[in-house]
């Protein structure tokens, strides 16, 4: 036995010795410093806790972890769940998309890098390649035994998802960067399955759709099936239980796509921008870590993602639009940054038209850098927002809009109409890629065109601050005295 525990000691030095070679040959993302706030006393409440938190910290918050039993003693028992104020972050990641679309490889690139970034990394597995592999023909199915099965998928993906969220909140808890890495997410089996036989799914098993969608993933990275522009590379080899054809493919891949609509982190990565497989992946890669606001090079992910903004002229909601869509009540708050480091701190309250589920949320922006600028977003619970409204800069204005999200091409837009200040000025917003790798190197209007829906009026503006959603707040500041003061200046006239 000494022998052994000898050998088992020498065998531990061995490992960390080379993991910790390992890592410092790999290049390191640099790291990102947060502002200190305020930290706010944790209230106890009966509003829904949320998916995860970022480095940016008022308060620490318990994620959300949607259990099979009553759900509303889930959220107590959640809310009661307070953790150290400077708990270590942990992120969850939704990995999705049509059949052969890249899920498994993306899910071990980017196990490994955030492995060799000194992260602790749960990686989740498909949960219907388990169930298909032990004999289970889904063509066979008749209609109660498909939504008996889907029925049970769905639990038990949530179930296995969140014995792995659970080790994550307490990896995290000892001060270690954690992340959760789902191969698909609790939206997808609806794209299995009528409207309605969802609807009532969720219903006997006390979910809210809002909830799984928006809550429980940090962001959700659609990965678009091979058969949509690489049908070439399209197979059912690497998957034994696979059995859709490529119809069927394409098919499933846009109504997985449309169930995960209205996140406010969905990222789309198709296969006609990109020239092969390892550049979809390095997509995903750059895709993943902008979400997160984890800075990176360009250069070594090739293709840039990058944030384009747009002026919408001649649109109102009620015009008829020919894609699938959904609405959402939004409210904007900047608070008050007494740093003078030019951090933009703000917090937002997004509501789905219709739906009871508030989903509300913490930004911070750090000036730009190289070109670059670096966000950071944390979940709120709905008291916390409360409390921080409280703090809501005087000299601009609190912004109320209307938010219609929607796929157009494998892309995902946010058009943005707004409601205070500046009634009736249209923006749009949606990340594109182009082949280059500096942020500031142009692109043309022609290569900008072909990216956007052909029906809507569009005029970029993304390098116009002027329509940049801290200046519009300047135009009707809730205290008029303060910002005078302040030399701010009034463009209600000229941004609508």
């Amino acid at each position: 036995m000494g022998n052994t525990s000898s050998k088992r000691k020498a065998l531990s030095k061995t490992r960390s010795a080379a993991s910790t070679t390992s890592l410092a040959a790999k290049p390191a993302l640099p790291s990102v410093v947060e502002p200190v706030l305020p930290a706010l006393p944790i209230p106890t409440t009966d509003e829904a806790s949320v998916s995860a938190e970022s480095e940016t910290a008022v308060v620490s918050i318990a994620p959300v972890v949607p259990a099979l039993e009553d759900m509303t003693e889930v959220h107590e028992k959640q809310n009661d769940e307070a953790k150290d104020e400077h708990a270590t972050p942990f992120k969850i990641i939704c990995l999705t998309g049509g059949p052969c679309g890249g899920k498994t490889s993306s899910l071990a690139i980017l196990g490994d890098l955030f492995q060799s970034l000194g992260w602790k990394v749960y990686r989740v597995p498909e949960t219907a390649t388990i169930l298909l592999s032990a004999g289970v023909v889904f063509s066979e199915l008749n209609d109660e035994q498909s939504y008996s099965f889907q029925k049970n998928l769905l639990q038990t993906m949530m179930a296995i998802q969140n014995t792995y969220i659970d080790l994550a909140r307490l990896t995290a808890a000892r001060g270690q960067k954690t992340i959760v890495i789902c191969d698909r997410g609790a939206m997808d089996p609806s794209a299995y399955m009528p409207r309605e036989g969802w609807l009532r799914m969720l219903q006997e098993l006390n979910l809210d759709e809002a909830a799984i969608r928006d809550n429980r993933y940090d962001c959700v990275i659609h990965l678009v099936t091979a058969a949509k522009g690489a049908e070439t590379f399209y197979t059912q080899e690497n998957n034994k239980v696979r059995s859709e054809g490529i119809d069927f493919a394409r098919h499933i891949d846009t109504l997985t796509m449309n169930a995960w609509l209205g996140h406010a982190s969905l990222q789309v990565i198709d296969n006609s921008s990109v020239s092969n497989f390892a550049q979809k992946c390095d997509r995903t890669v750059q895709a993943v870590l902008t979400r997160l606001g984890l800075v990176t090079d360009a250069e070594r992910y090739g293709k840039h993602v990058r944030k384009h903004k747009f002026v919408i002229k001649n649109f109102t909601l009620s015009d008829d639009f020919p894609v699938q869509y959904r609405d959402f009540h939004v409210e904007h708050v900047y608070l008050v940054n007494t740093a003078g480091d030019g951090v933009q701190i703000r917090i937002r309250r997004r509501q789905e038209v219709g739906a009871k589920e508030v989903h509300v949320s913490m930004t911070v922006r750090h000036p730009e850098v190289d070109g670059q600028r670096v966000e950071t977003r944390r979940n709120l619970r709905t008291r916390e927002y409360e409390a921080l409204r409280a703090q809501a800069d005087p000299s601009r204005a609190i912004i109320t809009k209307k938010r219609r999200c929607f796929l157009y091409n494998d892309r995902y837009f946010q058009l943005d109409v707004y409601e205070h200040p500046c009634q009736g000025l249209t923006l749009m917003e949606t990340y594109l890629d182009f082949d280059f790798h500096s942020p500031t190197s142009p692109v043309s209007s022609e290569a900008i065109e072909t990216r956007v829906p052909e029906w809507l009026e569009a005029e970029e503006v993304t390098d116009n601050k002027k329509y940049s959603m801290f200046t519009l707040a300047e135009s009707a500041p809730l205290d008029q005295e303060l910002a005078r003061k302040l030399s701010r200046f009034d463009l209600n006239t000229e941004a609508a």
